[in-house]
């Protein structure tokens, strides 16, 4: 086993400091497809079992008993094993098999569940391996840097092909075969592709709509390189450029994006990293008239929230949204000017986050005649009807926390 591992274990313990409790960390196993097809969904181990072992094996434990340390446990390896999916002996830890005597030795002493199964336990140990797993090291800087830059090819090959009449399959099909040939061993999730209307979808899946003048292109994707995952966002203009309303909505998001990024250093708090995004971009509605109310009325009254309706962004590394969630002793996630960020925590070195503000003309919460009531004194509601084109933009750069200034790993990926 790599040193780093040994660190990270070491680490782990310290921070629990237990000294009479047992904790299982449980891979997962893998997961059929509906309908007896006879095939898995791509198997992926938990953030908390990969990380502390380096391994993606399925239905695995790692075991932790502080008087002893770690114990790891795998399933034997069959023939059929071999022969149907070329896996072969880890000849490392001990058999699966073996686990329940382990315990039986033990068990007069308290079992703490970790891993596959377990993500909604309140455990203070749970809360203390995110803790733990959030500042990234050399080793997961390297792997990021490595996803950043196949996911730097994706956004390239995009901007090559970029024509009227491409459809948004066929632009994924070529952001994920420029991450394959640079190094990708997968897509960090499902990329999402958007133009003009279907922008505004947040998870919006590539399909046969082409590109027409005059829409913008919506790019969100990542690469993943063994497990760590890059996520970037971009707004493009489509063939003709952008009209001059998409020009003012992407320089107001564009000034936002980077004040937000420069503003990630260790103490500062993630909620106010999201006011900061929802009060300039607020600012900024207001001088194109489309707010009525100040930035501090719109994040009061959470009117805001109708063109900023998510959180302004997550810890990323070991899976898309790595060890996200609430800072010690804070309980709950909280609301902060109409959304629930993903985030509540201060920033300390270490952390790598996505800043992904985004600015939003969604018929379904603009058109809505209660929003419209609620919201009167806010918006002005005719001056937004000119500019009521449906659609979305978003930004979204990886930033490392770093002593000094913030770090963007994705700042070669032009906007």
């Amino acid at each position: 086993m790599e040193p780093i591992f040994e660190t990270r274990r070491v680490r782990t313990a310290a921070t629990w400091g237990i000294h009479d409790e047992l904790v299982l960390i449980h891979a997962g196993g893998q997961l059929g497809r509906p309908g007896m097809q006879d095939q898995c969904y791509p198997y992926r181990a938990h953030p908390h079992f990969r990380w502390l072992t380096g391994l993606s094996v399925r239905d695995a434990v790692l075991a932790f008993d502080p008087s002893e340390g770690w114990t790891e446990f795998f399933p034997t390896i069959t023939p059929m094993d071999t022969v149907w999916e070329g896996l072969l002996p880890l000849n490392r830890g001990r058999a699966l098999s073996e686990l329940p005597a382990w315990l039986e030795k033990r068990q007069d002493k308290t079992i703490t569940h970790l891993g596959a199964g377990h993500d909604q336990t309140t455990s203070l140990l749970e809360q203390r391996l995110l803790e733990a797993r959030r500042p990234k090291d050399e080793a997961e800087l390297l792997l990021m840097y490595k996803a950043v830059t196949a996911t730097a090819a994706g956004f390239a090959a995009a901007r090559d092909i970029l024509r009227d009449g491409l459809t948004e399959r066929e632009l994924q099909i070529e952001i994920e075969t420029a991450f394959a040939r640079n190094g990708a061993t997968g897509v960090a999730y499902d990329t999402i592709v958007g133009f003009g209307p279907t922008s505004a979808i947040f998870h919006a899946e590539p399909g046969s709509r082409a590109l027409k003048l005059g829409e913008q292109v919506l790019i969100d994707a990542g690469a993943e390189v063994e497990g760590y995952c890059a996520d970037v966002t971009r707004t493009l203009p489509g063939p003709g450029g952008f009209t001059s309303q998409q020009a003012e909505i992407y320089a107001l998001l564009d000034r936002v994006e980077r004040a937000c990024c420069d503003a990630c250093r260790p103490g500062v708090e993630w909620h106010e990293i999201h006011r900061m995004a929802a009060r300039g971009i607020a600012a900024g509605l207001r001088e194109l008239g489309i707010l009525r109310a100040t930035p501090e009325e719109a994040l009061e009254t959470e009117a805001i929230a109708l063109f900023f309706p998510h959180g302004v962004g997550h810890l990323v590394g070991l899976g898309v949204r790595d060890a996200s969630g609430v800072g010690p002793g804070r309980g709950e996630k909280r609301r902060c000017c109409g959304v629930t960020p993903r985030c509540d925590l201060a920033l300390e070195p270490g952390f790598l986050v996505t800043v992904e503000p985004g600015i939003y003309f969604i018929p379904t919460l603009l058109n809505d005649p209660v929003n419209r009531e609620r919201f009167a004194a806010q918006v002005d509601w005719p001056t937004l009807d000119k500019w009521l084109v449906p659609g979305g933009f978003r930004i979204e750069d990886d930033i490392l926390v770093s002593d000094s200034e913030p770090i963007n790993l994705t700042a070669e990926i032009p906007r």
